[in-house]
Parts: C-alpha cells; structure tokens; sequence
C-alpha cells in the first residue's frame, strides 16, 4: 500500500472525473482546455486522461474510455484551472516532502541543505514553467502589452531628452550599437590573453557604478584575483607589482575606499563543479533585493570551463553538447529575470585575431565547441587583436566587434588595450586611424 505523502492532499479524483466526463461529452472542449490541462495534471485518472487525449487527438470520438456514470462538470473551464493549481500545489508539497527528509538527515550540512533548497524551488518553477511553454497566444491579445511598452518609453524619451537604452556598458560606442545590455544572452567571445576578462569587470563595475548590481561567476579566477584586477585598475598599478611585493599597498586601500560604494554593489561568485543556474538566479535575485533596483547583470567567465565542470550536466556526452544546454540555460535565466547575462566563450586559435576588414576575424564559426551557440545568444561580441592600427608598448590596440545583434545594428569598437593596468579604453580619433602612439 502506497503510504500518504504530504502531495496527496491536493488531489480531487472527483473534480478529475468531472472534467474527463465533460470532454467525453464533449470532444470540441479538448482545444479549449488543452493548455491548462498539461501533462502531469491529472494524477488519480491519468490513465483515463492518456488513452482519452489520444483519440481526441486523432480526431476520434470517445470509445468508452470513460465511464458513463462520471458525471460531466457544468463550469470545465473552471475546474481545469483548479486542476492545475491542485498540480501545482502537489508539486510544491513533494518539494517540501524531500526537504523535510533531508532536514532529519544528520549527515547532510547546513549549506548543503540550503543548496537543495535553492535547487528544489527552482526545480519546481522549471515544472511550473513548462505548463505554459508551448501555449498558443494570439497576436492581438499582446497588443495592449507592445503599446504601452513603446508609450513608456517614448514618455521616457522625451522626458530624459536621451535614447532609452539598457543597462550601460560604460563603452560609449558599444552602447550606440547595441542599445546596451537588455534583457538577453550576451556572448564574449575571445582568444587567450586579449583582454575578455578585463572588459567583463569593466562592464561589471559600470554597471554597479549606476546603482545596479553585478554577479560575476568566475572559473578562471579566484574572486581575490578579480577583486585585485579591479583595484589595480583604478589605482593605475601593475597586479604583477602587487603579486611581487612592490605595489604601495596604500594606494590599493585608497583605491578601495573610492570604489566602496561601487564593490558593496559587485557579487563575486566563485565557480566550481557544483555551481548551479539556479544557484546563480538565487545570488541574483538577493543582490537585486539588498541594492532595491529590478536590474541586473549577470556575468560567467567563462562558459566552456563550466560546461565541462559542471556535476549537473555530466550526464551529456560531450563538450559541445554541454556548452549548448549551458548557453540554453543562461538564456532562459536572462528571460526569467527580465536581465542581462554576459557570458564569456572561448574562441578558436585559428578564428582569433584575423584582420576585421578582411572579414574573417569576428566570425561566429570561430566560437570554441560552441555548436549551435551562436543561435541562443541574442548579441554575439568578439575581442580581437587589431592588425591595422598600432600602439605604443605596453598598450595594444584591439577591436570589439558586434557580429550579431537581434535587436538591431553591428559594428565595431575600437579600444586600446592595457594589460599591465588592466584597462581598455576606446581609441581617440587618432589612435583609431591607425596612427602609432596610441596610449592610455
């Protein structure tokens, strides 16, 4: 005998009956109800609800699937949604059953069980989620929601005086193309040593130095590496000087002490094998509740490290197929959270630091194990050396190119490169003329 579990309180074999009675009686209520009546829902008679969808499918009439002495429901419209909702219902108190269980569990940890819980709720809106995916809306019912999108952005408009853009990058010229980051995958793509994470905190501190909060996932760097990278930046010293003992500590704790208002607002999280979207929505979404704003950016440098780390995604055979799941996944996360996620990727030796205006440098084939990675992102960007402009030692000139924008325009930006600062900067006219002297 099955034991009770905390699920079955939200289960009404009678209000099942009653709407398989209905569409017993009536096949055309089958397309009405079809959306709320997902898989899943029905939990006493789901075989009833299996062997019935299927002929009503197939456009044949009910063959005795259900029982003539099941009365039919009078509002099935209605009853379908509360179906739904007891479904939902079942799904949260499962949740809550294999919480329970691990709580009485002296052998798992504190963090551990906070992990679960992070994992079971999103586990259960993942399930929510996909009772809605698939459902057909019509056009004209989305009217209402498009209008009075583009009337709060033109009152915004004239209101500011300025174009309505995203979430700032801090790089003029990549915020003219793109209309800064909005909500979206963004890939960075690039090769070894050209300057991709340094252009990720970049944008990361831009972006916490307007009030919003950046969560940067890193597997290639410690959080106390990034967090030197950042200061060294703004104080104007070398991180190997730091590395080596002859950086003046004093100007690094100045430096902290202008960016304090700005660091309270970046969330480094480390990366490692266990790392979780779900986990990275949760960081997300307290960092967007301590700072009180609904925006975002959400950074992961970068995307093949995880994808071959990650203890989740190990049931996927290779590489490629575990980079393409990932991308999915951080896409879906961007549309969940109604924000930017910036992901980093690898690009291929041979793909990288080709001339531009051969066209042969930003190519989207170029991307690293990337499958079909180039389709899920919205803004594909590519870091590459400059071949026709110079600059003076240590500083390299380098061009970030938008290949591909699904909201509008591409083109390209041209920077100079600071490794030793850890700094990119656009090139001012001169500089972007190819003229040699180029510095920061």
């Amino acid at each position: 005998m099955k034991p009770y579990g905390l699920g079955d309180r939200f289960r009404e074999p009678g209000l099942e009956r009653s709407v398989l009675a209905a569409l017993r009686d009536t096949p055309n209520l089958y397309w009405q109800l079809l959306d709320t009546l997902a898989p899943g829902t029905f939990s006493t008679e789901a075989a009833v609800w299996e062997k019935l969808s299927g002929r009503l499918e197939r456009d044949e009439a009910p063959a005795g699937e259900v029982p003539a002495e099941w009365n039919p429901s009078t509002e099935p419209a209605s009853d379908a949604e509360k179906l739904a909702d007891l479904y939902q219902r079942r799904l949260l108190a499962e949740a809550q059953e294999r919480l329970a269980a691990a709580l009485s569990d002296p052998a798992i940890s504190g963090a551990e069980l906070a992990r679960q819980l992070e994992e079971e709720g999103a586990r259960v809106q993942t399930a929510i989620r996909e009772l809605e995916s698939g459902r057909a809306t019509y056009a004209s019912d989305l009217v209402a929601d498009v209008i009075a999108d583009a009337r709060a952005r033109y009152d915004e408009r004239v209101e500011s005086g300025k174009p309505v853009t995203g979430i700032r990058s801090g790089i003029p010229r990549l915020d003219e193309i793109t209309g800064g980051f909005e909500e979206g995958l963004y890939l960075l793509a690039a090769g070894p040593g050209v300057g991709k994470t340094t252009l990720a905190t970049q944008v990361s501190k831009a972006v916490a130095s307007s009030g919003d909060p950046a969560i940067f996932a890193t597997f290639e760097n410690s959080a106390h590496n990034l967090l030197t990278k950042i200061l060294c930046a703004e104080a104007g010293l070398n991180t190997r000087d730091v590395r080596r003992g002859y950086a003046d500590p004093e100007r690094l704790a100045r430096a902290a002490a202008t960016l304090a208002p700005v660091l309270s607002r970046i969330v480094l999280v480390e990366g490692s094998g266990r790392l979780t979207v779900a986990q990275l929505r949760a960081r997300a979404l307290q960092a967007m509740n301590r700072c009180g704003s609904d925006k975002c950016l959400i950074v992961v440098d970068y995307l093949q490290l995880w994808a071959k780390a990650s203890v989740e995604m190990r049931g996927l055979m290779s590489v490629r197929e575990r980079v393409e799941a990932l991308a999915a996944e951080l896409r879906e996360l961007a549309a969940r959270l109604k924000n930017p996620v910036l992901a980093i990727a690898s690009q291929n030796r041979a793909g990288a630091g080709l001339d531009y205006k051969r066209g042969s440098g930003a190519t989207l084939d170029s991307l690293k194990e990337s499958g079909d990675l180039e389709y899920a992102a919205d803004v594909v960007m590519f870091l590459t050396e400059a071949h026709d402009r110079e600059a003076t030692h240590p500083a390299r000139a380098v061009d970030l190119s938008v290949g591909k924008n699904r909201n509008g325009e591409t083109g390209r930006v041209e920077l100079i490169f600071r490794p030793d600062l850890g700094v990119l900067r656009e090139a001012a006219p001169a500089q972007a003329n190819g003229h040699a002297g180029a510095r920061i």
